[in-house]
């Protein structure tokens, strides 16, 4: 069948290029009209003989194996891409180095159809790199979810939150597929664990060996702090009446004491207004103002504590 239809295709050919487009010629153009016809009609039946005979004619022509393993190295890279949309990894920055290496294949693949030598080097190179991210880019998100796993099993006693901010910088790094600052951050998110769990176990040490050595001391003197206070106890019911005379004329010595620096401040803010002139009118008001409030809150506690002083 492929050689009677290669047949009737050359008698056509040779038919139409000498007597079909010749006026005086009615005859053999009837007949040409007669072969159209009839190629028309048996092409849907030949349909599947046309495809095969193409396929054969492309693959009589025997591509380099520099392609062969160029086109491997990119199933490669697109199976590298599809396992990491599978795990919900976004896959920009692998697929801007596919397409680069796609784009250069097709360049070099129609170059080679025309006899000369493609280099495929740089597709290979891409190919590789997009393997390289799909291993960096599932590392990270295995680191990821192993520290946010290590974060909740740590204990509530341990300071987390630098781990936590380290986390969420690493995360963002990781959508916006800078896998390899994710990868940092990740570790360093480790590391402040580890310094947070250390910290929190001295913590508990100091504080159990200051429980301890409380403890001990009181098991060893309480005898002793008892007759301790209650000899402070009977000392300050025995002499209450004096303690409170004494307290009562300390603050009273104090409130005098302030009041006098008051006085004081007064005066000087009075030289400095009406001899030197080193402050305006506006600021001598309002501090003599302050300065005045102090003195007679002094002035109504004074009388009260002196009279309390006369009752005890």
């Amino acid at each position: 069948m492929p050689r009677i239809a290669i047949l009737m295709a050359l008698f056509l050919l040779f038919v139409s290029t000498c007597f079909c487009f010749d006026p005086s010629s009615e005859n053999l153009r009837a007949l040409c009209n007669m072969i159209f016809a009839q190629q028309l009609q048996e092409e849907p039946e030949n349909a599947s003989n046309i495809t095969e005979a193409k396929n054969v004619t492309q693959a009589n022509f025997t591509f380099s194996r520099e392609r062969r393993d160029a086109l491997l190295a990119l199933e490669g890279a697109n199976a590298s891409m599809e396992k990491m949309r599978r795990l919900g990894i976004p896959t920009r920055r692998a697929q801007d180095l596919y397409l680069l290496a796609l784009q250069w294949f097709n360049g070099q693949s129609a170059l080679e159809m025309t006899g000369e030598r493609g280099e495929y080097g740089f597709v290979v190179e891409k190919a590789s790199e997009v393997k390289k991210v799909e291993r960096t880019a599932i590392a990270a998100h295995d680191d990821l979810r192993a520290l946010s796993v290590r974060m909740r099993k740590t204990g509530g006693d341990v300071n987390i939150s630098e781990a936590i901010s380290l986390y969420q910088q690493a995360k963002r790094e990781f959508d916006d597929e800078r896998f390899e600052e994710a990868q940092k951050l990740i570790n360093e998110g480790y590391d402040s664990i580890t310094k947070a769990e250390a910290e929190a176990t001295r913590q508990k040490a100091l504080l159990e060996s200051a429980r301890r050595n409380i403890e001990t001391f009181l098991q060893e003197n309480w005898q002793k702090i008892l007759i301790g206070a209650a000899a402070i106890a009977i000392f300050a019911f025995l002499f209450q009446k004096q303690i409170r005379r004494f307290l009562i004329n300390a603050k009273i010595r104090a409130l005098m004491t302030e009041r006098a620096v008051l006085e004081g401040m007064i005066k000087n803010l009075q030289k400095d207004y009406f001899e030197s002139g080193k402050i305006n009118e506006l600021s001598y008001h309002i501090k003599t103002k302050k300065y005045s409030d102090f003195i007679r809150n002094i002035n109504r506690q004074l009388p009260l504590l002196k009279e309390e002083l006369k009752r005890i």
